[in-house]
Order: structure tokens, then C-alpha cells, then sequence
């Protein structure tokens, strides 16, 4: 029928997964699913049950209940076929940096089961896949974050799987490398791949990502395309996201915390910032204690529209503010 598109495959299923640690549930009934050719972000805050999720999907941790499937394939059936259809990108990139970028993927290669001829057209298509080809002699030590992270990445590519799990990839990035990283994972969902990525920072979701999942306390909260996520609330937050020279010491931001004032959130993974106050003025008002106080911003923005307003939709301006 002309103008009827079938839907993806689904290739990745979280059905009503719970997982506790002890007396606390750190999943409460988590149902998800990821289709073929999409990207999907994880949000929420420290210890809403993020990297819980990707440890369920990744088989590496079991729930309590529920259960975890790829492409209608069971993980407990049987639990090794599982892993070879899952590639995980963790947050800190595991390379031996006295190796080049090559022996990198060969070494993991082998870990797979790969050998020969095959591995070796394997390594060559994984470097072309995250534009790393002209680097492949060159050793880790020498490479930029960014590099080193999209060589993560092209490790988890070498074999094939279907479903690619990564944990806060952009995390300690700087934007032209968190803008190459979403550029290769833009090609991979284009490929095929169903993408399931953990990210705090809600404009990368609404940038980069089809669709987003909030989770918040171990449940999950909304899910939907960022467009649908976009709710317009009576008061919202004023925002601003920014990139650091240098990240501050624990010291000087617990210090720099308590001279912003109430109903000021303050927010630093890696060189990455975010800051949120309840209108324009405080925020103003506190990017210029930030800067008073010496930390050097290399460039921030302020978003037109973020996920941040549907992300505690129950709060009210005040409340979130508390």
C-alpha cells in the first residue's frame, strides 16, 4: 500500500524486569522495548536504576523477576547464543593502551572466537565503521578521549551483534568528540542496530536519540519520541548547559553548591555542566558566581526546549526547586 511502512523489529525485549539489591528494589517492573534501526536513551538521575537497565540487558546481571530477550530469544535458554547478539560499550573504555588500535580489536576478536582471515576483515570493518582506518598502527596511549571511546565502540561492533548497549558514552567528551560518537552511532542505527544508550544529559537525548525512557526511582516513568516528551508546564526551569576547561575539584564544588543559593541545581559529569534555576535572572545570577569563582567555561547554551520538562512532570516549579 503506497505509504504504509512496516514497523521495525523489535530487537531488544525488558518485560516487566524487577531487580533487587538486598532489601532495595532497583528495578520495579521495568518493560522495554528497542526496535531495530533506532537509538533509545536512558534517563533519569543517579541511582534511578540507569546502569541496572543496561546490566539486565546485557546479561550480566539477573533480575528478580521479569525477563530479557533479543529478538524473541529467551537470555536463560541459553545464555552464551545471548551474549554473542549483545555489544557493550561501558562508560570507561577497556583498552590496553601499549597496543595500537588494531591489536585492540584483534585481542577482543579472539576473545570471541574469531580467528583468521575472518577477524582480520572484521578489524579492518569495525575501524572503517567508527572512521578510525588511518589510526589503525597508532598506539592507544596517543589517542584523544574520543578516539579512545569510539575504538570502544568499534570493539563491541566485531561481532555484529544486533543490539548495542552503552553506558554514559559521551561522558568526559568534548562536544566535537560527543558530535562524531552520535555520528557513528547515527550510521550504525541507519545500518540496522537497535541502540539502547544511558546519558544524564537530556539534550543529547532530544539531539541524538528516536526515542527516550525516563526512569526514575526503578520505575519507568514515560517513554516516547523527544517531540512527544516536550510537554509545556506553567513554570519552567531556566537552564543552561556548558563545557569546563577543567573539571573542579570535589572541593571547590561543594564550596561554589552552597554560595549558589536555594533553588539552584548545579550539575558536573566529567567537564560537562549543567546548571538549572527557577527563572532567568538566578540563572544569570548564578553563572555569574560560577565564573566569579573561577571556573572556566570554553562555551554553554541554553536550550529553546529540553527534556527537563517532562522529566518530573508530578513537580511543581517549586518543588523541583527543593
Amino acid at each position: 500500500m503506497p505509504g504504509f511502512a512496516m514497523p521495525l523489529p523489535v530487537a531488544l525485549t525488558l518485560a516487566d524486569v524487577t531487580v533487587r539489591y538486598g532489601e532495595r528494589t532497583a528495578l520495579d517492573g521495568v518493560s522495554l522495548d528497542v526496535r531495530r534501526g533506532e537509538i533509545v536513551g536512558l534517563l533519569g538521575p543517579n541511582g534511578s536504576g540507569k546502569s541496572t537497565t543496561l546490566a539486565v540487558a546485557a546479561g550480566v546481571l539477573d533480575p528478580a523477576g521479569g525477563a530479557v530477550s533479543i529478538e524473541g530469544r529467551a537470555r536463560t535458554a541459553d545464555p552464551a547464543a545471548f551474549a554473542r547478539r549483545v555489544g557493550l560499550v561501558p562508560q570507561e573504555p577497556a583498552l590496553y593502551e601499549e597496543l595500537s588500535a588494531a591489536e585492540n580489536l584483534t585481542f577482543f576478536g579472539r576473545l570471541y572466537g574469531l580467528a583468521g582471515s575472518d577477524l582480520r576483515r572484521r578489524v579492518a570493518r569495525a575501524l572503517a565503521r567508527v572512521k578510525l582506518t588511518d589510526r589503525a598502527r597508532q598506539g592507544v596511549s596517543t589517542f584523544s578521549g574520543g578516539m579512545k571511546q569510539r575504538l570502544n565502540l568499534a570493539a563491541a561492533l566485531l561481532h555484529d551483534p544486533p543490539v548495542l548497549l552503552l553506558d554514559e558514552p559521551t561522558a568526559a567528551l568534548d562536544p566535537a568528540s560527543r558530535d562524531s560518537l552520535f555520528a557513528d552511532l547515527t550510521r550504525l542505527r541507519d545500518d540496522g542496530h537497535a541502540v539502547l544508550l544511558t546519558t544524564h544529559h537530556l539534550d543529547e537525548a532530544e539531539a541524538g536519540c528516536d526515542r527516550a525512557a525516563i526512569l526514575e526511582a526503578g520505575k519507568l516513568v514515560a517513554i516516547g519520541s523527544p517531540a512527544e516528551l516536550l510537554r509545556p508546564r506553567p513554570a519552567e526551569r531556566a537552564v543552561l548547559y556548558g563545557h569546563l576547561r577543567a573539571r573542579p575539584a570535589k572541593y571547590l564544588q561543594r564550596a561554589i553548591r552552597q554560595r549558589l543559593g536555594a533553588g539552584v541545581e548545579l550539575e558536573i559529569t566529567g567537564r560537562r555542566l549543567r546548571l538549572s534555576a527557577g527563572t532567568g535572572e538566578q540563572l544569570g545570577a548564578a553563572l555569574a558566581t560560577l565564573l566569579a569563582d573561577g571556573l572556566e567555561l570554553e562555551a554553554y547554551r541554553t536550550p529553546a526546549g529540553a527534556l527537563e520538562r517532562r522529566l518530573r512532570p508530578e513537580h511543581t516549579a517549586a518543588g523541583d526547586a527543593a
